[in-house]
């Protein structure tokens, strides 16, 4: 029977098994929609009630070094295990390469990763939902991300807004990074990663599952 890998995030939870990719929403989220494996090895960020009932999970958790890899951290087991799980997977995608890797989901994260694997810190801050909500009288549970310059009603005003808020955001936070560091290889990974890769100004990989494909390489080394 194949191990699974099982990504746990605020607004989905995501797996791998048997090679293919799929996923599901976590608010009513239930474990009998899992397949059967021998082994599970989880990525977990969100609400870890959710998993009452699985059975053989190994919760995968941020480490100070592993390979190669240095953590930035001075306290180590703060860093997100996703942004962990994500350093790693870029790591091995692109070894001795200066790495920033952009993670776009509920939290928008950034970590810069040189080419010996020394991770040198990043940012974290609101996700498209988080953006959406920021302000009662505009508030909404749309998620979509809606890209436009002008709108003429405040609805779309807000859609748009926050979408350019966000891209802009990522824009600029590369343009530093580029100042900073050499050769660096832009990696987009995260639930909105693939709708936001074809509009930035900037050149960059889109890795869709970098978490699940990190965690499954992890299995192999512990």
């Amino acid at each position: 029977m194949n191990n699974l890998f099982l990504d746990v995030g605020n607004t989905a939870v995501k797996w791998l098994f048997d090679g293919e990719y799929s996923s599901a929403l976590a608010k009513g989220f239930d474990v009998a929609q899992l397949p059967p494996a021998e082994k599970v090895f989880v990525s977990c960020v969100g609400d870890r009630s959710i998993l009452d009932g699985l059975t053989n999970a190994v919760f995968v958790e941020s480490k100070p070094s592993l390979n190669n890899f240095q953590s930035a951290y001075k306290n180590p087991s703060e860093l997100g295990v996703d942004r962990f799980l994500a350093i790693l997977g870029g790591i091995s995608k692109h070894p001795s390469q200066n790495l920033l890797i952009v993670d776009i989901g509920s939290a928008l994260t950034f970590d810069v990763v040189l080419a010996d694997g020394k991770h040198q810190g990043g940012l974290i801050m609101p996700g498209i939902k988080a953006l959406r909500n920021s302000f009662d009288n505009f508030s909404t549970s749309c998620i979509k991300l809606k890209s436009g310059n002008i709108a003429d009603n405040t609805k779309d005003a807000w859609s748009f807004g926050t979408t350019q808020m966000l891209i802009s955001t990522i824009d600029r936070q590369i343009d530093i990074y580029l100042e900073s560091y050499n050769d660096l290889t832009i990696m987009l990974t995260g639930g909105d990663a693939e709708n936001i890769a074809p509009i930035l100004s900037h050149k960059v990989e889109l890795h869709k599952n970098l978490v699940l494909d990190a965690l499954e390489q992890y299995s192999g080394i512990i």
